[in-house]
């Protein structure tokens, strides 16, 4: 298998790098900028969490578009969904920990200092942070992510993770963000 070749021009320009290789997108396509995501999460207080929750949505952004604009193949198909509902995971995950950690307005952890995603997501509802459909799609979420391990499963990947299941993760990271921009704000 081939290894990843990084082009350095400037080590003090990072923006710079890579630029040899032939563009993957029209600029149309190229996800939006950092700060744009840090604004839409902007309710998060801490500021390496919103920044990181920041980079992963460009991430995922980047995904979207690769699917969208590339003929993918049946098994790279499969586990590039997969690979997005992860993504979408540890945004959810993220942001939970910071706001649970952070000690927002109205947030208690209680008697339970346990912050695994289960705990942070029973401490969101818990708090009135989420309602109990959010609750139960987020513990929907939580176990498709930790049924990733290649050993814990029965089934073919190649046909395990749909798009269609990423769009209603995508839908419901929508959902989850702005029910918490309204509890926080």
């Amino acid at each position: 298998m081939d290894r990843l070749k990084k082009q350095i021009h400037n080590p003090k320009e990072r923006k710079l790098d890579n630029l040899d290789k032939k563009e993957l997108f029209d600029k149309s396509s190229h996800p939006k900028s950092a700060n744009e995501y840090k604004d839409e999460w902007s309710f998060i207080k801490k500021k390496s969490a919103r920044e990181n929750i920041a980079y992963q949505m460009q991430y995922l952004e980047f995904l979207v578009n690769l699917y969208n604009e590339y003929q993918i193949y049946l098994t790279v198909e499969s586990l590039h969904c997969k690979t997005m509902m992860i993504v979408i995971a540890g945004v959810v995950e993220g942001a939970l920990s910071s706001i649970i950690g952070e000690g927002y307005k109205n947030v208690s952890l209680g008697l339970n200092q346990d912050k695994n995603f289960q705990s942070l997501i029973d401490l969101a509802y818990t708090n009135g942070l989420i309602g109990y459909g959010m609750k139960r799609k987020l513990n929907g979420l939580r176990r498709m992510r930790n049924s990733i391990h290649i050993s814990s499963i029965d089934y073919q990947e190649h046909v395990a993770y749909e798009p269609d299941d990423v769009n209603r993760y995508l839908d419901l990271l929508d959902e989850f963000r702005d029910s918490l921009r309204k509890a926080l704000i």
